[in-house]
C-alpha cells in the first residue's frame, strides 16, 4: 500500500513538472507571436520506467523531458517596403555574426545600418553583422539595391541549438552551414511568426488542467500517507 502511494506521489510530481514545462514553452511561444521569423517550440517528453505487476499490467512512473523541438514551417510573408527588410522564400537561414566573431543563423530578416569608421554595415536589431554568401560582413556602398544577404542551410536543421528567441547555433548533429541557392531572398518583406495564438491558448488550457490534476494527486497522496501513518 505504502509503495503504491509513494509511486503515485512521484508520478504526480513528474506529471506536474511536465505540465509546468509545457506551460513555460507555450507562454514563450505566445510571447513571440509578433517576433519576426520566430519558430514555435514544442516540449517533448518520454515515459519513465514501467513496473510490472503480478497481473502483468504495466504501471508508469511519470514522464521526463527529452528536449524541445522546433517547428520550421514557413511563416507568412509580410510586405513592409523596408529597404533592409528581407524574407526567405523556402528553407535556409541568414547568417549573422556578433562582436566576438560567433556566427549564428536566423530567419529574422529585419535589418538596419550601422555606421562605423566611415563605413555602413548591414546589422540586426541587436547589432550583429549580417553576412553574405562568402561569410563576409555586408558593407553598403551606395544604396540597398545591391544588398543580398547569404542564405545557408543545414543537413539536419532540427539539431540546431536555439540561442535567444530567433538565433540558432550549428551543432555537430546539425552539420556545417552551406550556402544555398535553392531559396529566394525577397526584399521589402519580412517573415511573420508561425505561432497560432488560438492553437497555443488551447494547448495552454490543457496544460493548466493537467497541472491542476497532478497537483490534486500530490495533495491526495500526501493526505493518504498521513492517514496510514496515523493508523500505525
Amino acid at each position: 500500500m505504502v509503495i503504491v502511494m509513494i509511486r503515485g506521489f512521484y508520478a504526480a510530481m513528474s506529471g506536474a513538472n511536465a505540465a509546468q514545462i509545457k506551460l513555460d514553452t507555450l507562454a514563450n511561444n505566445i510571447a513571440n507571436t509578433e517576433t519576426t521569423g520566430y519558430k514555435a517550440q514544442t516540449a517533448s517528453f518520454a515515459d519513465t520506467l514501467y513496473a510490472n505487476t503480478n497481473q502483468n499490467i504495466h504501471i508508469g512512473s511519470g514522464a521526463r523531458q527529452i528536449g524541445n523541438s522546433i517547428r520550421f514551417s514557413q511563416g507568412m510573408r509580410e510586405q513592409t517596403g523596408g529597404a533592409y527588410d528581407f524574407y526567405i522564400e523556402g528553407s535556409g537561414f541568414f547568417a549573422v555574426q556578433n562582436k566576438n566573431g560567433d556566427t549564428y543563423y536566423t530567419r529574422n530578416g529585419c535589418f538596419s545600418l550601422s555606421y562605423e569608421d566611415g563605413k555602413s554595415y548591414l546589422v540586426t536589431a541587436d547589432g550583429q553583422y549580417v553576412l553574405d554568401n562568402n561569410n563576409q560582413m555586408i558593407e553598403i556602398i551606395d544604396d540597398a539595391d545591391s544588398v543580398l544577404p547569404g542564405v545557408f542551410e543545414f543537413a539536419n536543421p532540427y539539431a540546431l541549438q536555439l540561442v535567444g528567441d530567433s538565433n540558432f547555433a550549428a551543432t555537430e548533429l546539425s552539420g556545417n552551414a552551406e550556402f544555398t541557392e535553392k531559396s529566394t531572398v525577397v526584399g521589402g518583406c519580412l517573415e511573420a511568426s508561425i505561432v497560432d495564438m488560438v492553437s497555443e491558448m488551447v494547448k495552454m488550457i490543457e496544460a493548466q488542467r493537467a497541472f491542476q490534476f497532478n497537483s490534486r494527486m500530490i495533495q491526495t497522496s500526501d493526505e493518504l500517507e498521513k492517514t496510514v501513518n496515523n493508523l500505525r
